[in-house]
């Protein structure tokens, strides 16, 4: 007969060993924060509120979206580590994310104190140039730096952000002048270029639609995979020659590392299920995204640590600096 004292113990022990798969079960019990690392109303702010409202509805509580720019995107993104690795904190990480500690000193570690849940969306971008520029395509654009040395500024609107890095690339693939002006978004800096103190914009799809139908802007290539049904006549980067000069600007839900692996699932079946919605499939089309196709938690992580080696290479090479 067993003693009662070691049933009571071995009891114990296996209360405790399910006891991670009940509280995942049960998970969520409360609301969730979900940071923002840029401005009310930027492009990652419309993605983190298309993905919140419905997984908000599917999990069952509240999901709060909590901008929190500053920092070059970094404020809100340190605030996960220092979060408990529970899946109540999200943060929406760009590709800022693998790029950003190239650049700056950062507390943390962008693959070692972060779980990816789901890849959510791919931006797709169009490069402007402010009407009065004198050039209507992107080879035209880089003749044009090149004999006009200092007349040519564009729209950064973060340092580490894809646009910052599809300009700087360029710049050094071509080896022509353009100047980064830095702005915390790029609300901040648009009316800069619909007025001309700015000469070059990389928008999204459905803003440069806006403004190059009222003749502020002109469209010289896309950022995508393939031509925009609103641009038919606007080539892609590829198509314009320029293959080697493209940078794919991803849209990644992350927790802190750690997090139990039965509620990170229970999060990316949440944001998968949310991206079969027409309604969010029409908001990130309307944001200028388009909805990848599903992949596992781990190929996101594989994903990032392939593009963190890819562009810290890239900022080594070219010389970016956190001011560029």
């Amino acid at each position: 007969m067993r003693h009662p004292t070691r049933r009571a113990a071995l009891g114990a022990v296996a209360a405790f060993a399910v006891a991670p798969k009940a509280s995942a079960q049960a998970f969520p019990t409360k609301p969730m924060r979900f940071l923002v690392p840029y401005p009310v109303g930027g492009i990652v702010d419309i993605v983190t509120r298309a993905l919140a409202d419905p997984m908000q509805a599917d999990l069952g509580q509240p999901v709060v979206v909590d901008p929190k720019p500053g920092g070059n995107s970094t404020l809100a993104t340190a605030m996960i580590p220092q979060a408990p690795a529970d899946g109540y904190t999200w943060v929406m990480s760009t590709i800022s994310h693998v790029v950003v500690p190239h650049l700056q000193p950062v507390p943390y570690d962008a693959l070692a104190d972060f779980q990816p849940v789901a890849l959510v969306a791919i931006a797709t971008s169009v490069a402007t140039v402010n009407a009065e520029v004198p050039v209507k395509t992107l080879k035209e654009l880089v003749e044009y730096g090149r004999a006009n040395p200092g007349k040519l500024n564009y729209l950064n609107p973060g340092n580490g952000s894809s646009i910052h890095l599809s300009a700087e690339l360029l710049k050094y693939q071509y080896k022509f002048d353009m100047t980064s002006v830095p702005y915390r978004g790029i609300p901040p800096g648009l009316p800069d270029l619909l007025e001309g103190r700015l000469q070059v914009g990389l928008l999204p799809g459905p803003l440069a639609l806006q403004h190059v139908q009222s003749g502020k802007l002109r469209a010289l290539a896309v950022l995508a995979g393939q031509r925009l049904p609103t641009l038919p006549d606007v080539p892609t980067f590829a198509e314009a020659g320029f293959a080697d000069a493209q940078v794919m600007s991803w849209y990644t839900i992350a927790v802190r590392a750690g997090t139990p692996g039965a509620i990170v699932e229970r999060l990316h079946g949440s944001a998968m299920k949310a991206l079969q919605s027409a309604e969010t499939r029409d908001r990130l089309t309307r944001a200028g995204c388009e909805v990848p196709a599903p992949r596992s938690p781990a190929d996101v992580l594989a994903m990032w640590k392939a593009d963190y080696a890819r562009y810290g290479k890239l900022v080594k090479d070219a010389g970016i600096k956190s001011e560029s």
